[in-house]
């Protein structure tokens, strides 16, 4: 194999996992929604804390501008299929309110996403257009371990995948 082939397969490779980690981030699906509309929101949970864990919860802290009243849980699900064992409620601690989404230990992982958790629930996410709002997030998994997704985005709107475990935002237009 020539040395202009083995280039051209290395870069194709690299590419490939890059698109691969990208997606491993714990996100809205999809990451803009109506400002100020009641409606389903999805966070995608692609990810467990290690390859040899399981996720058994995620806990996101609300931003203050959502009233929590509107909000309704729809369901956790994977591969399609409702999971009537996991939980969505809303908690509050210390002034803040979160979305505590919770159950028995499930694959979200490996990173890339097949078996990835989607969180459905009904909310207003209230802000003016073009804004966003941080959902700070904790990953709960087995063995103990957990997953913080709460460091800022690139604020140059680069790839998120420039943090290892960015914030889940919600863009509002």
């Amino acid at each position: 194999m020539s040395n202009i082939k083995k280039v051209a397969l290395l870069t194709c490779l690299i590419t490939a996992v890059g698109v691969t980690a990208a997606s491993a981030h714990v996100e809205f699906s999809p990451d803009t929604v109506k400002a100020n509309q009641n409606q389903i929101l999805v966070l995608n949970v692609p990810h467990d804390c290690t390859a040899a864990t399981q996720t058994t919860e995620v806990k996101f802290q609300l931003p203050k501008s959502i009233n929590t009243s509107t909000f309704a849980a729809v369901g956790v699900f994977q591969h399609g299929k409702l999971l009537k064992s996991w939980q969505e409620k809303i908690v509050k601690s210390a002034g803040r309110s979160y979305l505590k989404v919770f159950g028995p230990a499930i694959t979200t992982g490996p990173d890339g996403g097949k078996n990835a958790a989607d969180i459905k629930f009904k909310l207003t996410p209230a802000g003016a257009k073009g804004s966003q709002l941080k959902f700070p997030a904790v990953q709960s998994c087995t063995k103990g371990l957990t997953v913080n997704w709460i460091q800022p985005r690139p604020a140059d709107g680069s790839d998120p995948a420039e943090s290892a475990t960015p914030v889940p935002v919600l863009n509002l237009n």
